[in-house]
C-alpha cells in the first residue's frame, strides 16, 4: 500500500495504467488536496494527452486531471 500524500512532484501513474512502459510513470503531480473525509486525498496531476502512451517531447504533459490517492501509484524509480 502507498503511503499518502505524496509530493508535488512525484512522477505517478493511474492503476489503470498497467502496461511496462507506465511503470516509469505517465503524470506529474501538481497539487495535493486532504485528507478527505474518507482518509483519502485528491491529486492534481499533468497527464500526456495521450493518456496510453509515456509522455515525452512527441506526447507533452499538457492536459490537467483530479486522481484519487485510491488510484494514484507512484512511479518505479528502476523502472526496467
Amino acid at each position: 500500500m502507498t503511503d499518502h500524500p505524496l509530493p508535488v512532484g512525484a512522477r505517478v501513474r493511474h492503476y489503470g495504467q498497467q502496461w511496462p512502459a507506465a511503470r516509469a510513470g505517465t503524470a506529474t503531480i501538481c497539487e495535493a488536496v486532504g485528507p478527505l473525509r474518507d482518509g483519502s486525498y485528491e491529486y492534481r496531476v499533468t497527464a500526456g494527452e495521450d493518456v496510453s502512451r509515456r509522455t515525452g517531447p512527441d506526447n507533452p504533459e499538457t492536459r490537467e486531471a483530479w486522481w484519487s490517492s485510491d488510484v494514484t501509484i507512484p512511479a518505479d524509480e528502476d523502472p526496467s
